[in-house]
């Protein structure tokens, strides 16, 4: 009688720990199909990742899901076990899984030695034809200073070399007032924010009477707003180049494009371009079709390895990135 509670006791426990172990979509071999997450159209911080993965003309997946912020795309693929996307490296934290690529990690290092290829600036916009009002113009030139590099880091900026022989800020002589507007990259939100809060700090009395509009609709209308500026109070922002007559480009930092995946993710911890250009088109499905540097696996034709000893040729397949006999095809040599 207690042998037979036991053993229920036993297969009781087993049941609850294969369920807990099975609860994750990677494990007991139940994964489901990706979820390509991805930024909208008007993005800068797409336009660097379809530049490098070569998606600038190609048909996404059609179960593929767009968000109109680096937030939104950061929290669905914290939710999602299948998910995969990108965001900017200064928005990366712990919610999600952030993976090498091309053996390469995301970091400030790698991104200042061109090791990591997914790399783009952080733009200033200013219009062409119109020159700045003097409350913009020394807004923008806090931000171009020695002096902001402090806040620039602190929101995960990269930083480049000219910042050493940049000029610090100094708050103006007379009082300035007015408003300036400040409209763009979503990925850039947090360190306008933060930029605006300093020069405000900085320039205590002297800048009270400047207020700042902003809004963070992506790059495209950052760059809609400098070129359309008749004002001389608009900085817009964006987070990739493109060059336009109608504006001037000004570098404020550098960012990385991170590639991020669920943070229990363990079927992946690297991939290529090759990889992600295939799982964002469709012709990867499930994060196992890519072998350990994140490729996609291909089926190799077998070929001719050896002579048994009854004159049968054995052939060779790949399964999961090793080689072994396929018994299924044997053939005689003549």
């Amino acid at each position: 009688m207690k042998k037979g509670i036991k053993r229920i006791a036993m297969i009781a426990l087993v049941a609850v720990m294969t369920a807990v172990a099975c609860a994750s979509m990677f494990a007991c071999g139940q994964q489901k199909d990706i979820l390509v997450v991805m930024r909208e159209a008007s993005s800068g911080t797409r336009e660097a990742f379809d530049k490098y993965v070569g998606l600038e003309n190609a048909t996404f997946v059609s179960t593929a899901e767009e968000y109109s912020s680096t937030g939104n795309v950061r929290e669905k693929v914290a939710s999602t076990a299948s998910a995969i996307g990108y965001i900017s490296l200064a928005s990366v934290d712990d919610s999600v899984k952030k993976l090498k690529v091309e053996g390469v990690e995301a970091t400030y290092d790698n991104v200042r030695n061109g090791s990591y290829k997914i790399s783009r600036p952080f733009l200033l916009l200013t219009g062409n034809g119109v020159e700045l009002q003097p409350a913009a113009q020394d807004f923008f030139n806090y931000c171009m200073s020695k002096t902001a590099e402090a806040s620039i880091e602190a929101e995960k900026g990269i930083t480049t070399s000219d910042f050493a022989t940049r000029a610090d800020y100094t708050a103006p002589e007379t009082a300035l007032s007015g408003t300036v507007v400040v409209k763009g990259s979503t990925s850039m939100e947090d360190m306008i924010k933060k930029l605006i809060a300093e020069y405000q700090k900085l320039g205590g009395d002297k800048v009270s009477g400047v207020t700042f509009t902003t809004d963070f609709p992506g790059s495209s209308g950052g760059r809609t707003a400098a070129k359309e500026d008749a004002t001389g109070n608009v900085i817009g922002l964006a987070s990739s180049a493109k060059a336009d007559a109608g504006y001037t480009e000004h570098t404020l930092c550098l960012d990385a494009v991170a590639v991020i995946v669920n943070a229990n993710n363990t079927e992946i911890d690297n991939i290529d371009a090759a990889g992600l250009k295939a799982i964002y088109t469709g012709e990867v499905k499930k994060f196992s079709e890519l072998n350990k540097h994140g490729q996609k696996q291909t089926e190799r034709k077998s070929v001719q390895s050896s002579l048994c000893g009854d004159g049968d040729i054995v052939y060779y397949r790949r399964y999961r990135d090793i080689r072994v006999p396929d018994r299924r095809k044997r053939a005689c040599v003549p």
